[in-house]
């Protein structure tokens, strides 16, 4: 039997300068605690002010023009403080906010990172996906999925303004980023159309740990659908940890929206506040309407209509409506169907008092 020993230092230290050399590494280089208990991430809370936001869309708006050099989208991201250096909100998420001008249009291409577009004010704009054109409404949410084609065009009176979130850090890490621009005999083009949102389909939202679905449209999923049955959930008994939930659902597997992210709506009723929680996906929550406020890990960030802010994994986190007599509603991106593929989900919640 060969007797385990450990070697004097400058012995290891030698090994390991041999190894290097061949690029191998022992295991022993890592010091133990460097492994920690729970879960640690770089992403830290923030929440970023919409009057910060939207003044920063007027002046792009005035400065920057689709199709001027290089640029095709008129969009600000939201940059997350511990992630200066990759200018993302999470590290497996990005939400941007796209402002386009009455008369633009902002050019087709596809890529292999999913996006989301979350409505938010203007009238007469529409994105067409894979020929299929929906016409936008505050509060509707639209998606492209991985590698479709897509363009965005206004046609109304009043700029349009929308939330865009994608995948991109996540698809980065995986090193499988594409992009490709829309092109028909090297020229680009428009997409054609071949069907709109009105067109007969189906699609499902239902309320988070619930049976019971509604009915919406593929890609297409209606503020005038939802928000109907984000009511009737309320009117039951919400959730303890996040109000009442209604979660945006694929239709053809009854799971997540997306395959990398998933969306919710929440509606917190009058003077609600709900228990602590905390889970190993990241949320990125935007006010649409109401104000309220949400204690992450122990520090308050209060919010109105139109501000955003993030709770990172592992997080304890509460919301609170700070009215008396008005509702509040979230619109949420998580990235749990990542967690939840890999088996990596797990969620923690503090009893009731």
């Amino acid at each position: 039997m060969i007797e385990s020993k450990t070697a004097p230092s400058a012995v290891v230290e030698e090994l390991d300068r041999e190894l290097a050399k061949k690029w191998l590494s022992g295991i022993w280089r890592l010091p133990r605690g460097e492994r920690p208990k729970d879960p640690k991430t770089t992403v830290q809370p923030y929440l970023w002010k919409w009057a910060d936001i939207y003044d920063g869309l007027l002046q792009a708006r005035e400065k920057i023009g689709i199709q001027q050099g290089n640029v095709e989208r008129r969009v600000i991201r939201l940059v997350n403080p511990g992630l200066e250096k990759s200018e993302m909100t999470t590290h497996t998420m990005l939400m941007s906010f796209q402002l386009i001008q009455p008369g633009e249009v902002a050019p087709a291409h596809r890529h292999t990172m999913a996006a989301i577009r979350f409505i938010l004010k203007g009238h007469g704009g529409y994105t067409t996906v894979n020929g299929h054109r929906m016409m936008m409404e505050a509060g509707d949410l639209i998606l492209t999925p991985q590698w479709t084609w897509h363009e965005h065009a206004h046609e109304g009176s009043e700029p349009m303004v929308w939330i865009d979130g994608l995948d991109v850090p996540f698809i980065n890490a995986l090193q499988v980023i594409s992009f490709e621009p829309y092109k028909v005999g090297g020229e680009e083009r428009r997409l054609d159309v071949t069907s709109t949102s009105e067109d007969p389909s189906y699609s499902l939202t239902r309320a988070v740990g619930a049976k019971d679905a509604e009915a919406a449209r593929p890609l297409h999923y209606r503020w005038r659908d939802s928000y109907p049955a984000l009511k009737r959930l309320a009117e039951q008994s919400p959730d303890p940890y996040d109000g009442a939930a209604l979660e945006y659902v694929n239709p053809l597997t009854g799971g997540a929206t997306l395959p990398t992210m998933s969306m919710r709506l929440q509606l917190l009723n009058p003077g609600a506040h709900t228990r602590a929680h905390r889970h190993t996906s990241t949320t990125i929550y935007h006010a649409f309407s109401g104000s309220g406020a949400t204690v992450i890990d122990g520090k308050k960030y209060e919010w109105e209509k139109g501000d955003t802010f993030v709770v990172p994994l592992w997080h304890w986190h509460e919301h609170v409506n700070r009215s008396s007599k008005e509702e509040a509603v979230l619109f949420s991106m998580h990235d749990q169907p990542i967690l939840q593929a890999f088996g990596l989900y797990r969620e923690e919640g503090q009893p009731g008092l």
